[in-house]
């Protein structure tokens, strides 16, 4: 028997049980006794059951599907726009990593720059200091030397002092021999009657003459002139000293000796006046 819409409901075995089946089956006689003859049951027909409601649970389930596969498009739309979003978001935290990165590595090349340039300013500070103790070391130097030099600027000056008054005294050396050159020549004409010592007055006016030459060369000359002095006076004393010319005395020989005196003294006077003029210069 199915359970469907096409089930036999006349198909129904019998409830009888066979004869073959009794154990103690009855005898003909018995069996005609016993035998119960049933009425001929009317044929009912069964109808199937509804499908209405398999429709209706087919339905919502197609609905259902339908619900769950529109859920689950909007859950796919909805993840995709996510994981758009997400992929947006990745590529800005990307875009701001690469400038965070690139600001990274700006700041981390201006820092070795910096470093490069922090050894190369530590090195020029040394080199500086360096130029410093150098230059320390010369300032020491020259403030010794400019010491030295102080001392040798006063030694100088003491000099120049001691040859001011040198030259003061020389000056005045000088006037007194040239006022006796002039008194010399004035008495000139008393010096007819030294025609014999001529040789002897020609011999000190060279040596005088030499004594000037010398004294142009020293550098201190107030001895020299002294002495030029001292020779002057003793031919100042000799010319006085000497006696009066005699009358017969020879007058081309006087003029002649006159004239070599008075060329010698000249001469003698020039190289004196040179002499008073370099002292000046030297002032």
């Amino acid at each position: 028997m199915r359970n469907d819409p096409y089930d036999d409901v006349d198909d129904v075995p019998s409830l009888s049980a066979k004869d073959d089946d009794d154990d103690f089956a009855p005898g003909n006689g018995a069996r005609e006794r016993t035998t119960v003859y049933s009425r001929t049951t009317p044929v009912v027909k069964v109808k199937g059951p509804s499908t209405g409601p398999l429709w209706a649970l087919v339905g919502a389930l197609f609905i259902a599907f339908c619900g769950l596969g529109w859920w689950s498009f909007q859950q796919v739309s909805l993840m995709e726009q996510q994981l758009v979003a997400t992929q947006e978001s990745f590529a800005r935290i990307s875009e701001e990593a690469a400038g965070r990165l690139q600001d990274i590595s700006g700041k981390v090349v201006a820092t070795e720059a910096l470093s490069s340039d922090g050894e190369a300013l530590k090195q020029r500070i040394k080199l500086l200091e360096a130029q410093l103790e150098d230059q320390d070391k010369q300032r020491e130097g020259v403030e010794g030397q400019q010491g030295s030099l102080d001392k040798r600027l006063e030694q100088m000056a003491a000099q120049t002092a001691q040859q001011h008054s040198e030259s003061a005294q020389l000056q005045e050396q000088l006037k007194s021999v040239v006022a006796e050159l002039t008194t010399l020549k004035a008495a000139l004409p008393d010096l007819k009657t030294a025609q014999a010592d001529q040789g002897k007055l020609d011999a000190q006016i060279k040596s005088v003459a030499a004594d000037v030459a010398t004294l142009k060369k020293q550098g201190n000359p107030s001895a020299a002139v002294e002495r030029l002095e001292q020779d002057l006076m003793v031919m100042k004393s000799e010319q006085e000293n000497r006696p009066a010319p005699s009358a017969e005395a020879n007058t081309a020989e006087f003029d002649a000796f006159r004239a070599q005196v008075t060329r010698n003294i000249n001469t003698l006077t020039s190289q004196i006046q040179n002499l008073s003029q370099q002292l000046n210069a030297r002032r």
